[in-house]
């Protein structure tokens, strides 16, 4: 009878030793499970090279690192096509200058297409952030980038991303524009604007740290 009940004690602390470790496993599987982190896929990122030697001819207010100016003689044609005009609008004679000014970027990278899986996780920041990497590694862009910012969907607008990572539109008054949405600290909408936006120079290590300590 002894023998009978220690081997059923026996048998009953065994049995007790299993389950417990079974359910510290389990409980340690769900706890893994629970603090493993979501997968972001990347953004994907479509930019080109622009060389000063394309001669890509601008126009705006563009700040003088990210500029070229090319003074020309203005040919005998274009000299009589304006005075053509102006004889015809009657409009009032001047002097015209032989000499014309052109304005070409320097050598910088323009970004084509942004596309994010997923908004707001901070995959289209890191795939600038990467291209920004790129632009100051080469010795010819030294971190310029320009993008076209547009309304693709009909809805939305990528002025307020880009707006927010530093990007500035070359026409002031829409800067001002964007100023004034970022003031009202609100979550809405940016504002539907269309235009051609660079990186300052001075805003560079703003896109660097934006979003390091989240």
């Amino acid at each position: 009878m002894v023998s009978s009940a220690n081997y059923n004690l026996a048998i009953g602390q065994n049995l007790g030793s299993s389950v417990g470790a079974a359910g510290v496993v389990k409980l340690n599987e769900h706890k893994q499970k629970e603090e493993k982190p979501a997968v972001i896929e990347p953004a994907k990122i479509k930019f080109h090279k622009i060389k000063q030697s394309d001669k890509h001819q601008v126009y705006g207010a563009y700040p003088e690192d990210y500029i070229v100016k090319i003074e020309l003689e203005t040919s005998s044609k274009d000299i009589q096509k304006s005075m053509e005009l102006m004889n015809r609008y009657k409009l009032i004679t001047f002097k015209l200058s032989n000499k014309k000014t052109y304005i070409y970027l320097k050598d910088c990278y323009m970004i084509d297409n942004l596309v994010a899986p997923q908004r707001y996780k901070g995959a289209g920041t890191k795939a600038v952030q990467n291209l920004l990497d790129r632009s100051l590694s080469d010795k010819d862009t030294e971190g310029r980038i320009v993008v076209m910012a547009e309304i693709i969907d009909g809805q939305t607008s990528p002025a307020g991303f880009f707006y927010k990572l530093g990007f500035r539109f070359i026409d002031k008054s829409q800067n001002e524009i964007m100023d004034k949405w970022l003031i009202k600290n609100i979550e809405t909408e940016a504002p539907k604007i269309t235009g051609m936006m660079y990186l300052p120079k001075q805003n560079i290590s703003k896109l660097v740290m934006y979003n390091s300590f989240l």
